[in-house]
């Protein structure tokens, strides 16, 4: 099955990543008004096959992304070396700490090395809401059936592990009824 999210969104995405990653801290925050809004991850037709990628976190624990079946949730992919995952994750950290023990969405290192560095990254940036799971990058891009992949993005996977929409580029985590939109972009599959 092709995948709808657009390779040529992957591909501008990675060529943009390296601009991105240049940038500043003022200067990306001059970006924010590119956020895309929790909404925009509205369900689609399920694609894909059901996500089983394994995270891998510090000391060697594992989480497969299969036991999350059941329930919905937000699979947000992004990398410790990556200027707008740098903006992003504060935001995110916030939100997920608003949100609490019941927070759906996993968020997943790429391409940025051992559980352990991303862990110590997480730590010196303080922010105590974001585990330090990784996954490999091959295993993410044959998932996707793609051999470019644009980060960050945040995936939309349904209860039975397929994939039903993607953001790519940041999501606006602060936005004032970000948790309601998440409630109904999860209530509507």
């Amino acid at each position: 099955m092709a995948v709808t999210i657009g390779r040529r969104g992957f591909i501008a995405g990675v060529g943009g990543l390296s601009v991105a990653a240049g940038l500043s801290g003022a200067a990306w925050a001059g970006k924010q008004e590119n956020l895309r809004s929790v909404r925009s991850l509205a369900p689609g037709k399920p694609q894909l096959e059901p996500v089983a990628l394994q995270l891998i976190g510090p000391a060697g624990a594992t989480q497969s992304l299969a036991s999350m079946r059941g329930k919905p949730f937000l699979l947000h992919v992004w990398a410790t070396w990556c200027g707008p995952c740098k903006q992003e994750l504060p935001k995110l950290d916030a939100f997920c700490a608003s949100l609490g023990t019941d927070c759906p969405i996993i968020p997943a290192a790429v391409a940025s090395a051992t559980p352990e560095k991303v862990a110590s990254f997480l730590d010196a940036a303080d922010l105590k809401h974001l585990p330090a799971w990784t996954m490999d990058k091959a295993a993410y891009k044959a998932w996707l059936k793609t051999s470019d992949v644009a980060i960050p993005v945040t995936y939309l996977i349904d209860s039975s592990g397929r994939l039903r929409a993607a953001a790519e580029g940041g999501v606006n985590w602060s936005a004032p009824d970000a948790a309601r939109q998440l409630h109904d972009v999860l209530a509507g599959i």
